[in-house]
């Protein structure tokens, strides 16, 4: 019996060991690209000039390890995603695809196509820390320098209405593209105001609440709503060509 186990074991890793290399060389070659981020102590919050009001008190977070994707999902990605799955892709009548930002998912679209390439979505405190450098905290995702914006960000006053490729800006600290603007992105686990001093963080019910945050801002977005701890709410249900996903994992 203690044999016959071991073979069953044996046969099970061997296939599951296939079922990831296999998604790995798919991931590959659709340009799906995992990054690692080591995590670390950071400042949360409007650390500039601590007026936001939806981003405050400014807090200390701990962030583990974690990996999270180079580029925002595009629309090839997603194309891939739901030939695979029978789901419905997205902004089917446009017809210049490729590697420009997906758009126009609901919540649970993105948490499904991160979930199918063995992810998540990523936490509020690990997206703001992956896109603000870490304990850098730059203002903007790649510069603390208003006049450098433009380098590294796309938003309404040097965008068109509809997404761009992705990659195309300067990467930031920590070498992911587009965090600020292109589309925004959506949010995973994240608590619904930062607490004061000495009180308990109290996360959001996701099981019961329906609003979501996305983070980034997009190309239609002003470019202050690009700041890095810059937080917009809205309905899980919401599909608009200006939200998509960037997907993270456990370290």
């Amino acid at each position: 019996m203690h044999r016959l186990f071991l073979g069953l074991l044996a046969i099970i890793l061997a296939f599951s060991g296939c079922s990831s290399t296999r998604l790995s060389s798919e991931l590959q070659e659709i340009g799906f690209e995992w990054v690692r981020i080591d995590g670390g102590l950071f400042e949360m919050g409007d650390t500039l000039e601590g007026l936001n009001e939806d981003a405050t008190p400014v807090h200390p977070v701990h962030v583990d390890r974690f990996y999270i994707s180079r580029y925002e999902t595009t629309l090839d990605q997603y194309d891939w995603f739901a030939s695979q799955t029978g789901r419905e892709t997205v902004l089917p009548s446009e017809v210049s695809r490729g590697t420009r930002a997906a758009g126009n998912m609901a919540w649970d679209d993105a948490v499904a196509f991160c979930e199918f390439v063995g992810g998540r979505l990523p936490s509020e405190q690990e997206w703001e820390f992956a896109a603000s450098g870490g304990a850098a905290k730059q203002l903007y995702p790649g510069t603390d320098n208003e006049d450098e914006m433009d380098d590294f960000i796309r938003h309404f006053e040097n965008s068109l209405a509809e997404s761009f490729p992705v990659g195309r800006k300067k990467p930031n600290f920590f070498g992911l593209y587009d965090m600020g603007g292109n589309v925004a992105e959506w949010i995973g686990d994240y608590y619904e105001k930062y607490p004061e001093p000495g009180e308990p963080v109290v996360w959001m019910d996701l099981a019961n609440r329906n609003m979501r945050l996305a983070r980034g801002g997009g190309f239609s977005a002003e470019f202050m709503v690009t700041r890095t701890y810059w937080r917009a709410g809205t309905l899980r249900t919401v599909r608009t060509p200006t939200i998509g996903v960037r997907c993270a994992r456990d370290g």
